[in-house]
């Protein structure tokens, strides 16, 4: 019974927004002062799009939620990965705790905390501009050295369409770097490697990036309209 409510109710408030965004604000006849047709959804579009925000604020929430549920539980289980979520916790309370007396100085003056004002912007900066930064770069270099191993493995000619993903990246390797012009600075531009890097990138590299975004889409798209209309899943 509860799906069904959620179904019913997902269905209601999706073709809301179809309608409203389908059908015209207002049609009039020629020569005709007013209209003989108005969009009845328009004036409650304001209404619906609060109500949506409120919602996304609500389930934007059970993350976290269910984070710091999950974490407890390890913690307090002293299951494995219990330090890791301890220090989830702190950085957690941390991070909360000194973004909510940045943005509320009202709290700060409340809890007595204005005197230590400067103190608290450096532990701001510190975690969210030090720490973050810091561990943002540390994953996308490992992040880096993981696809550097993939291609590697990859870029060898155990079939045709490798032979020509290794042939790709290497024209547009040696094309990116001053070794590129060096070995075909002799050739007409058009035979220079910088100029076939070039054609990679605008050509087939804009053609693929085209087309995964297009199939991203079209199964974004695909997933709504399942879910709005409840079709493939279980009923109780």
């Amino acid at each position: 019974m509860r799906k069904t409510v959620v179904r019913v109710v997902t269905l209601l408030g999706g073709l809301f927004f179809v309608l409203e965004f389908m059908l015209p604000a207002e049609l009039r006849r020629p020569g005709a002062e007013q209209p003989y047709f108005t969009n009845p959804l328009s004036p409650w579009l304001n209404l619906a799009t609060d109500l949506v925000i409120v919602l996304g604020t609500m389930a934007f929430l059970l993350g976290p939620i269910n984070l710091v549920r999950s974490h407890l539980g390890n913690l307090f289980r002293g299951q494995r990965g219990a330090v890791e979520s301890a220090v989830f916790l702190l950085f957690l309370v941390l991070g909360l705790g000194l973004a909510g007396l940045k943005e509320f100085p009202d709290l700060k003056r409340g809890l007595g905390l204005a005197a230590a004002d400067s103190a608290l912007q450096s532990g701001y900066n510190l975690l969210f501009y030090g720490l973050i930064n810091a561990f943002g770069a540390t994953s996308m270099a490992l992040l880096a050295f993981y696809l550097v191993s993939a291609a590697y493995r990859s870029f060898r000619f155990q079939s045709l369409e490798a032979g020509v993903m290794m042939i790709t990246a290497v024209v547009v390797l040696l094309g990116l770097v001053p070794l590129g012009t060096f070995l075909t600075g002799w050739l007409p531009t058009e035979f220079q490697l910088p100029t076939w890097a070039a054609w990679i990138f605008a050509v087939p590299n804009s053609a693929v990036q085209r087309a995964v975004v297009i199939g991203a889409f079209a199964g974004a798209f695909a997933a709504g309209l399942r879910l709005w209309l409840g079709v493939g899943q279980k009923t109780e």
